[in-house]
């Protein structure tokens, strides 16, 4: 049975945010980005249904999932890191048995070497990106968390326009938005992003009219 919710998180600002520099090696949060995260930690609605935090196993977003799902996390909920979204490896010895990296080490062992099916281009997230909602739609759990990056998160949930564009407004630092499988047996996964999820994302506002970097991190 599909999990009745995927709440797809970007990660909070990192360094190559304010520095506008996408070449920074697998760059920390910053200060900001961590008020973001304990700003999230207040306002996420749905801790107490939450099943599974995901995250993408590279720095900033290990940490935003780390400091902004804290509530959930300290209730002694499951964590793991190792989506289709990532680009560098963050290591295990930085969060010990706190975050699980198994699917990282034993099943995407290449997944830093953006090249084939890690490619930064439109083929090759399209392709993660259906992986990643299949990785979802087939789990047991109800309610899943995935933190992961700007541009990844419009090929995940399909907002995008004919032309491959992204819709729907680029998605704020630590902004975050629910959608469930929809038609649920869909070959696809499709995902539809929740009426509650809409209003609540409508009434903080558009979200922003450019992101930082194209290639699938941002």
């Amino acid at each position: 049975m599909a999990p009745r919710a995927v709440h797809s998180i970007r990660h909070a600002e990192g360094y190559h945010n304010s520095e506008e520099n996408e070449n920074i090696p697998d760059p920390d949060l910053t200060p900001q980005g961590r008020s973001q995260c304990a700003h999230l930690s207040t306002i996420f609605p749905f801790f107490d249904r939450v099943d599974l935090v995901c995250a993408s196993p590279i720095r900033r977003a290990v940490q935003t999932a780390l400091v902004g799902m804290e509530p959930y996390l300290q209730s002694g909920g499951r964590r793991q890191a190792g989506h289709h979204a990532q680009r560098h490896r963050a290591p295990t010895e930085e969060y010990g048995s706190v975050v699980d990296f198994q699917r990282c080490q034993d099943t995407y062992v290449d997944y830093d070497s953006k090249e084939g099916r890690w490619a930064p281009d439109g083929n090759a997230l399209e392709k993660r990106a259906l992986e990643l909602r299949r990785f979802l739609r087939d789990r047991d759990e109800q309610e899943v968390v995935v933190v992961s990056h700007g541009d990844f998160l419009h090929f995940v949930t399909g907002d995008l326009n004919e032309d491959g564009s992204q819709a729907k407004g680029w998605w704020k630092n630590a902004e975050f938005r629910s959608y469930r499988f929809y038609p649920v047996e869909h070959e696809d996964a499709l995902l539809q992003e929740t009426d509650e999820s809409v209003k609540m994302r409508n009434a903080s506002g558009p979200g922003e009219t450019k992101g930082s970097g194209t290639n699938g991190s941002p």
